[in-house]
């Protein structure tokens, strides 16, 4: 790590700011999405160049995991077919350089579109979300505080 010391000393990559916190969170949701198993380094490499907290986009692309990946790319597959008009295939993955080269070809259209959709979905959903919430609880800590001043 030594090499990668003064690289990785940039105060963006840590920072608990909401809007780095919310980006980082999107992050995190959008690459969970990605139906091959890059998942770390794509986070690592596109926190790296957004600048957004690396812990919190490598903490949300493990939602994606081997208990969620059948619902997730079945449904991903599912919404890809749909927006394709493309008739449907039996998806029979698993996580194998051999499903990759050779099962992945007759569903690769539906599936990655499907990814993509749900994923930038997700990732808009999370971002929002987060920041509604954590400007939520900042005002009514405002508040709370502001009682508290009033009240002496």
């Amino acid at each position: 790590m030594r090499p990668f010391k003064s690289f990785l000393e940039n105060p963006a990559y840590w920072s608990m700011q909401r809007r780095n916190v919310a980006l980082a969170f999107a992050l995190g949701l959008f690459i969970s999405f990605v139906p091959l198993p890059i998942h770390m380094v794509t986070v690592s490499i596109l926190a790296l160049l957004i600048r957004v907290n690396i812990p919190i986009a490598f903490a949300t692309v493990w939602i994606s995991n081997p208990i969620t990946w059948a619902p997730q790319f079945v449904f991903a597959h599912w919404v890809g077919t749909k927006l394709l008009g493309a008739r449907e295939h039996t998806l029979a993955m698993e996580m194998s350089w051999n499903w990759m080269l050779h099962g992945l070809l007759p569903v690769w259209k539906p599936l990655f579109l499907g990814c993509f959709v749900l994923g930038s979905i997700t990732a808009l959903v999370g971002y929002f979300t987060l920041s509604v919430v954590w400007h939520f609880t900042l005002v009514m800590k405002y508040h709370k505080r502001r009682q508290g001043s009033i009240a002496k």
